[in-house]
């Protein structure tokens, strides 16, 4: 005569194995998703935060713009501030930490479609006794990479001090 069986049959086990199972493929999936909704969120961080440095950037730059017409005798210069849809130029003081001084800031979309960067390049304004001459300084420094679309636009004060609507050029180079 046999006794009492103590313990659990086989089906038993194989049923319980294939349910944790089951829950482990659950939670790797699930750990998954929330390592790649994660990293999405890094990286969307990271781009704003590129984005809030560029606009911070060009914000204290832009208050920095200074009077002073850069036009020399061959007059390629025309201005102290000249503006189209796609490129920004003015005159400005440089931060005392990026080096200091009086520079030409130059702003514009750089690269092939795909891969267009917004780019800031500086020159030295010098004066000489033949007038103002610019002195390129330091290579092109990148603000935002794989830019898609960027468009300036301008408003101000006509010159006989009437409001102007957002244009996509600035007329008045030397106001």
């Amino acid at each position: 005569m046999r006794g009492t069986q103590r313990g659990f049959t086989l089906l038993e086990v194989l049923l319980v194995i294939s349910l944790l199972g089951v829950l482990l493929v659950l939670v790797a999936g699930a750990l998954l998703g929330a390592n790649r909704a994660v990293l999405k969120a890094e990286r969307y961080t990271v781009n704003l935060d590129e984005v809030r440095a560029a606009q911070a950037f060009l914000r204290s730059s832009i208050a920095q713009a200074l009077p002073l017409d850069t036009s020399g005798e061959d007059d390629v210069n025309s201005g102290f501030f000249e503006g189209s849809a796609q490129q920004l130029r003015f005159v400005a003081t440089l931060p005392g930490e990026l080096g200091g001084g009086i520079q030409v800031h130059s702003l514009e979309l750089k690269g092939p479609q795909e891969h267009r960067s917004l780019q800031v390049s500086f020159a030295q304004v010098l004066s000489s006794a033949d007038g103002i001459a610019l002195k390129p300084w330091g290579e092109p420094q990148v603000l935002l990479q794989n830019v898609e679309s960027l468009t300036f636009s301008y408003r101000g004060l006509t010159p006989k001090g009437k409001p102007t609507g957002w244009m996509a050029e600035w007329p008045w180079p030397n106001r």
